[in-house]
């Protein structure tokens, strides 16, 4: 490519870097979950005028929000957060069961699964009388009107965190403490008798209903042993230990900036789209003295180990940064983040991944349309979910990627017996802009069929913008997408070949490559 301006005056860069993507033929990895991609709600949202909304956030009624779950691929739905442990059981307010059943319809129109949490904290200030027997009512109502929605049911949220065990302790409960003072593994044994004693209800409510937990957040919170560091993951040590015969799932959360402190948009973005998150194995020193957990550094120490074990796993709350970044989280630089984490996950055999989306935080995926009251809307990440929806059909590939060094560029792979879907994200942007002059070599020789999907923003080389487009459309609660594939044309050579600009990602459907 010569240098100059495109047709949105943007500066070319004057030679596109060479890449080759080449689908291994060796035998094939995980089957990637149709319900992979969801979001995680607070438990409030059940609740009528909960931040803002008019009436139930979820109704089946919203037409707005259940066509923009359908739109964007979201499949699972998870109920719970930090609010789980702190407000009174859903069906013990005024409102009794209508938040649930509003819950489940809604999920049933929108095409998703709902996993419940039920609450485990009762303070020793303040405790919620009869905290067993509401969780009791709950699961059987649930259970004898919804089964089919349900994902699985679960007690309690980050219950690793040290708060949750000191004495005295703002949200303490005096079931769950620390055996030794300041080690917050050493809670662990109470904290599983309390969750085997809640759970054991809801399972004995809802017979043969599936179990999830713990719901880990801290990472290195540990199991006491005589050498505290030594010890190992909550996550780890429920899924060896496997507290219940119904247990289906093991479940972690990951902010994988951790908290944004004062770091900035341009800051943020660099950090999200660097190769550090993608590729780390401890945990590292971000920009503007934050700190960041790579994925490679979570699976090993927290997530490894639930797959030796036999059990699935899913990310029921994951973010970029806790809270978000202005300009960054809510940017286009999160549509490309969303799309590569989550590939990333179902390489490695996650069950999926649900975005929290707490009412209303800069790394929401569905927020209200700011044009439209009373509808709603997808940010830029709801494009990243949208395009893995559409690229992850199958079992996930090997690939090998050759390419400069420098050049910030992934590569994944999906396929089925007649199709493949390679996805290609150039996290290139600002200054660093490099566009990829891709080839894509099939694992078999022969005749192939190619076309593109094209996630962009409002301008190739940049993340800042608020806008992007998948198949060169939008996507709205109002009607379908209606984004287009392109064709590609066949080369003179053996495989596909592209340019994948910079802040770009393309999801390229091969036919005839098996």
């Amino acid at each position: 490519m010569s240098g100059g301006a495109d047709e949105w005056g943007v500066t070319l860069a004057a030679v596109e870097q060479p890449v080759t993507v080449t689908i291994g033929s060796r035998a094939a990895g995980p089957v990637v979950p149709a319900g992979f991609a969801g979001l995680s709600f607070e438990v409030g949202a059940l609740r009528p005028g909960n931040a803002g909304v008019t009436g139930y956030l979820f109704d089946p009624a919203n037409t707005s929000l259940v066509t923009l779950f359908r739109n964007v691929g979201l499949r699972n739905l998870r109920v719970g957060g930090g609010t789980v442990d702190q407000q009174i059981p859903v069906g013990t307010g005024g409102d009794g069961f209508t938040g649930i059943d509003r819950l489940f319809t809604f999920a049933a129109a929108a095409g998703a699964r709902v996993i419940y949490t039920f609450r485990l904290l009762n303070p020793a200030t303040g405790p919620v009388p009869g905290l067993r027997a509401a969780h009791v009512a709950a699961a059987r109502y649930i259970w004898d009107r919804y089964q089919d929605q349900v994902d699985s049911f679960a007690v309690g949220n980050e219950p690793d965190w040290h708060a949750f065990h000191t004495h005295p302790g703002h949200r303490a409960d005096p079931a769950i403490w620390e055996t030794v003072p300041g080690v917050p593994g050493s809670a662990y044994p109470s904290y599983l008798a309390q969750w085997r004693s809640l759970a054991g209800a809801v399972s004995a409510a809802a017979p043969g209903a599936p179990l999830s937990g713990p719901d880990t957040g801290a990472y290195t919170a540990i199991t006491y042993t005589p050498d505290p560091a030594t010890g190992v993951s909550w996550t780890e040590r429920f899924a060896t230990g496997r507290p219940s015969p119904h247990l289906a799932g093991i479940t972690q959360h990951h902010y994988a900036g951790g908290d944004p402190g004062v770091i900035t948009a341009p800051q943020a973005i660099t950090s999200m789209l660097s190769a550090a998150w993608v590729t780390g194995t401890a945990i590292g020193a971000g920009l503007a003295g934050t700190s960041y957990i790579p994925y490679p550094w979570l699976h090993e120490h927290n997530l490894a180990a639930v797959t030796a074990a036999g059990l699935p796993y899913r990310m029921t709350e994951a973010n970029d940064y806790l809270g978000g970044v202005a300009g960054a989280s809510d940017a286009f630089a999160s549509a490309l983040w969303a799309l590569d984490y989550l590939h990333w996950w179902a390489a490695r055999g996650a069950a999926g991944v649900n975005f929290h989306n707490k009412q209303w935080l800069l790394t929401d995926t569905v927020v209200p349309d700011p044009a439209a009251p009373g509808r709603y809307a997808t940010t830029p990440r709801g494009y990243g979910v949208k395009a893995f929806s559409l690229g992850s059909a199958g079992q996930v590939q090997p690939v090998r990627i050759a390419k400069p060094s420098e050049l910030n560029l992934t590569a994944y792979c999906t396929g089925t017996a007649a199709t493949d879907h390679v996805t290609i994200i150039n996290k290139t942007h600002a200054g660093q802009a490099t566009d990829a002059a891709v080839t894509i070599l099939p694992s078999r020789p022969g005749p192939h069929r190619a076309r593109v999907l094209t996630l962009a923003g409002g301008q190739p080389g940049e993340a800042t913008g608020a806008t992007a487009t998948l198949g060169g459309a939008t996507i709205t609660g109002d009607h379908d997408w209606r984004g287009t594939w392109r064709p590609l044309p066949a080369g003179s050579g053996p495989g596909v070949s592209l340019t994948v600009r910079a802040a770009t990602a393309a999801v390229v459907e091969i036919r005839g490559a098996r």
